[in-house]
């Protein structure tokens, strides 16, 4: 199906838009959204599950708070994700926003794919433009 090939769920608290835009930058990665996986509304213990059969192996999202609820993390942990939690950018509001968002996951995903057949990590992605000093953190789930 997919072979060997990383595969990328981004959440619905991202832009769909997100997915193809970074599927054009990143062609040995395939991201998928919400949207395309008809997954919107479902809540995150099942989404894990669901992204585990489907074979992902990775989740980009907004939501921090997965990466603080120890169930979540054990269900992150059990479905084999590594979780890229982005930091939302406190100084930019619209298209900067979103700029910012993007930007930040397309800076990560080198350092995300990187290790993907290891065991599950949280990635902190932070998206204040222009003011990285270590824009991205990592940890084990």
């Amino acid at each position: 199906m997919t072979g060997d090939r990383t595969r990328v769920y981004v959440d619905e608290n991202l832009p769909h838009q997100v997915a193809p835009a970074l599927m054009a930058a990143f062609r040995s990665t395939i991201f998928s959204s919400h949207k395309d996986e008809g997954l919107t509304g479902v809540l995150d213990l099942p989404l894990f599950e669901v992204l585990r059969k489907r074979k992902f192996n990775v989740i980009v999202t907004r939501d921090i708070a997965q990466s603080m609820t120890a169930a979540e993390r054990d269900g992150l942990r059990a479905a084999g994700l590594h979780w890229v939690g982005v930091r939302e950018p406190r100084s930019a509001r619209g298209i900067h926003f979103h700029s910012a968002i993007v930007s930040a996951i397309a800076a990560s995903v080198p350092v995300i794919t990187r290790d993907v057949g290891a065991a599950p990590r949280a990635f902190f992605v932070q998206c204040e433009h222009l003011q990285w000093t270590n824009p991205i953190a990592s940890e084990l789930l």
